[in-house]
């Protein structure tokens, strides 16, 4: 580590000593702006130089990251004002490098305020891009520079500038309103993106902790079927979980999803029932995963479960060329006290909300003791 700091030193002492020379070569030579602003420079160096050799110093020495910046910009304007210098009476030469001065002193002052932002995305050139981060650094530039020759009354600048700053203006406008829209558009699909996990956060144990309880009947029982049941939930729950997280799935993946389920309950129930599920569907369309699974879970608990015998349930899921259809019929015990519905049908309203805004339709209907729902998707 002193090896390195003693290194470091010494690279630094020989530009220290380069830019003292320079520096009195300008003044000797009548150039004493730029002559004062390297020996300023040479000073900067000497500082750094003791940040890195003396102990106490070295624990403060944490902006020495950014000491490259630093020397850059005092350098930038030590040339700038040698061509001011060099060239009194040459206002184009002034124009142009009073630009390139603003430009350098916005851009070092944007990076200075982000320096510590990991959030930001790193250099603000990369998070806004080349051509609107010139776009708008020539757009400040000129914008002092008009009030710089108003000020003084350089009317053949006054006269250029004020001829292309409105248009300046207009596209500077133009630029922070397309800003504003994506910034609002990033942030609102951040937002419906983090709602959604924490949907399926809610959705995977809602149902997990259903399916573990009729697992633990089964066990209680000693019933041989228990490893099946155990086997078909694996299969749901890798499911769930890798397949969970897409955006889409097939309908095939679903499909077997859900007949995985059915089987499940199939296992478990003593009781005659009759459980039909047509999938007349083409099977290569995608859609988002876990939507029916809710609904299906509803007709089981809320219907299946309340009857002792002649319980059926009826599954149907077709498509056209626009829309899928899942529906469900399902008989219940009109005996029975309705019991809440938990967030599993909550959650579902929201997520068809949030994934297929005014593109979805979801119906219920009861007659007497059948109940039916109708889940419409558009394509």
């Amino acid at each position: 580590m002193k090896l390195f700091f003693r290194k470091n030193s010494n690279r630094i002492g020989i530009k220290t000593l380069v830019l003292l020379a320079l520096g009195l070569v300008a003044i000797m030579n009548g150039f004493e702006n730029t002559g004062m602003l390297l020996l300023l420079t040479s000073i900067y160096l000497i500082l750094i130089i003791l940040f890195l050799e003396v102990a106490f110093l070295r624990k403060r020495s944490s902006w020495l990251k950014h000491y490259k910046k630093g020397l850059l910009m005092l350098l930038c304007i030590a040339i700038i004002t040698g061509f001011f210098e060099a060239y009194p009476n040459n206002m184009l030469i002034k124009f142009i490098l009073s630009e390139l001065l603003i430009f350098l002193c916005v851009y070092t002052y944007f990076e200075f305020r982000n320096r510590n932002n990991i959030h930001e995305g790193g250099s603000i050139i990369k998070r806004w891009g080349l051509l609107r981060f010139c776009f708008r650094m020539f757009f400040i530039a000129v914008t002092v520079l008009l009030i710089v020759t108003v000020i003084n009354e350089y009317s053949f600048l006054e006269g250029i500038l004020d001829t292309y700053y409105f248009i300046l203006l207009f596209g500077f406008l133009i630029d922070i309103l397309v800003d504003h829209i994506n910034t609002t558009v990033r942030l609102k699909n951040e937002q419906t993106q983090a709602e959604l996990l924490h949907l399926r956060s809610q959705l995977n144990p809602h149902f997990f902790f259903n399916t573990l309880n009729n697992l633990y009947g089964l066990t209680i029982k000693n019933s041989k079927q228990a490893p099946e049941v155990i086997l078909k939930l694996s299969e749901m729950m890798r499911y769930t979980i890798y397949q969970g997280e897409k955006r889409s799935v097939t309908m095939k993946n679903e499909i077997t999803y859900l007949e995985n389920y059915i089987e499940l309950h199939k296992i478990r129930y003593k009781k005659s029932v009759l459980i039909a599920f047509n999938h007349a569907i083409d099977e290569t369309l995608t859609i988002a995963p876990l939507l029916f699974i809710n609904l299906l879970e509803n007709a089981f608990k809320h219907g299946v479960d309340t009857l002792e015998e002649d319980a059926f349930v009826k599954i149907n899921l077709t498509n056209d060329a626009k829309v899928i259809y899942f529906s469900i019929e399902n008989n219940f015990d009109e005996t029975e006290k309705n019991q809440a519905k938990g967030i599993g049908l909550t959650n579902l309203k929201r997520r068809l909300s949030l994934l297929y805004p005014k593109k979805h339709t979801l119906e219920f209907i009861r007659q007497s003791n059948i109940y039916n729902v109708t889940l419409k998707i558009s394509l």
